[in-house]
């Protein structure tokens, strides 16, 4: 959402605080699917509710929780900046970790630095090279080339907001996502311009596409995290999220078209 919303300059406030309502509807549908397979294949019981367990393990968590708090709440009351806010969750961080649940060294510390500094290297020289080849979009009036070849399939913005969906999650398939927000913006800016649609709505549209790339390989982040973590193959992985594939998809499109006929849902 911050690298949209300064390749398109727009409010990073604005974007995370409409990100709240499709982001209850995914979690909806993963909840909902998670429930449906676990009767469906009769998963194990976990642990019965109670109360003070809810407690117990609320006190754990607090301190970790609070760490959204310091970045939503900063931003949304104008205290910080989204960058401002990430450097004092950062800091934040390290002060929990280290002196309140003690679970980081300073040689751990170490390599995470050392891991930030390639990710952020990597970003950078995406953005770089992102810059030359926006120079070379609008030298040669690709975008508008673009624009007009969409147009000419089609002048209805639902048919065209249709398929520029089915381009970026194509694009979330094969893309980092980074580098995908970096090198799509760009092209489809003008023609959602011209076809009046709000910036903010488009935004989380691309967020949200792209974002679903994350589970869909070859280039899927998320399952290779899940694999590292519980050693299962990614093969297996795979198969296995094609439900919770469906549910996020689905939810993608009605979120797509609802705040065009509900204005109001875009804040």
């Amino acid at each position: 959402m911050v690298l949209y919303a300064v390749i398109a300059e727009q409010s990073v406030t604005r974007l995370f605080k409409n990100g709240f309502f499709p982001g209850f509807m995914m979690g909806g549908i993963l909840i909902a699917i998670s429930l449906f397979e676990a009767k469906k294949f009769n998963y194990p019981d976990g642990r019965a509710f109670e109360f003070k367990y809810m407690v117990e393990t609320l006190k754990k968590a607090v301190w970790a929780l609070i760490m959204p708090l310091i970045i939503l709440g900063g931003i949304f009351s104008g205290y910080f900046t989204p960058s401002e806010a990430a450097g004092v969750a950062v800091v934040y961080s390290m002060f929990a970790s280290m002196f309140i649940y003690k679970d980081l060294t300073l040689k751990e510390l170490g390599q995470i630095m050392l891991g930030s500094g390639k990710t952020s290297a990597i970003i950078m020289t995406i953005i770089a090279c992102s810059g030359v080849f926006g120079w070379a979009l609008a030298n040669w009036q690709i975008p508008e080339a673009i624009a007009q070849a969409v147009l000419s399939i089609s002048s209805n913005k639902y048919i065209i907001l249709f398929l520029m969906a089915v381009i970026i999650l194509i694009a979330g398939v094969f893309m980092e996502t980074s580098s995908a927000i970096i090198l799509i913006t760009p092209v489809f800016l003008p023609l959602v311009k011209m076809l009046g649609i709000d910036l903010i709505h488009f935004g989380l549209i691309f967020t949200i596409g792209i974002a679903i790339g994350m589970i869909t390989p070859p280039v899927a982040i998320d399952l290779f995290v899940a694999s590292s973590i519980t050693g299962m193959p990614i093969e297996r992985i795979a198969k296995k999220v094609v439900p919770y594939l469906i549910g996020l998809i689905i939810v993608y499109f009605i979120y797509i078209y609802l705040p065009l006929f509900i204005p109001s849902l875009i804040l």
